[in-house]
């Protein structure tokens, strides 16, 4: 193999993931704030630019978007037309009660796996760090 064609390969794996974990960030996002697209692209961005990687994920409209419809249609989030600081209309979105039960079924999900032994340990050796489970199994 290439490094060009490892190159691709771990840029497709590493876009797998990112799509995986996308729509727990935005919802986790969205019941942080009230917030737009454009603003939420932003914070993503923020989540997916690494320095010194080569698998860096662009969240752009055309992914955002209709994520956030279905979300809508999920009945997860709701958007609502306000003028934002621009004076230009623009939707904002926040969390329904519906989103924050989905939200709270997440947390407990990830609560259950950073109780398992072989996922912390897998998460130590992919970090090279040493995780603290006192923090981790806060309920």
């Amino acid at each position: 193999m290439t490094d060009k064609e490892f190159s691709e390969s771990h840029k497709k794996v590493f876009k797998n993931f990112s799509n995986g974990i996308i729509h727990n960030l935005i919802l986790w996002i969205i019941s942080k704030e009230d917030i737009h697209g454009y603003g939420l692209m932003k914070k993503l961005n923020d989540f997916f630019n690494f320095e010194d990687s080569k698998c860096e994920i662009n969240i752009n409209s055309s992914k955002i978007y209709p994520i956030l419809s279905k979300m809508e249609k999920r009945g997860f989030i709701v958007g609502e037309w306000k003028i934002n600081e621009n004076n230009k209309r623009v939707k904002f979105y926040s969390i329904t009660r519906e989103g924050e039960l989905f939200l709270e079924n997440i947390q407990n999900h990830f609560n259950i796996i950073l109780k398992n032994p072989s996922w912390m340990a897998f998460f130590e050796e992919m970090t090279g760090k040493r995780f603290n489970n006192e923090k981790c199994n806060r309920n």
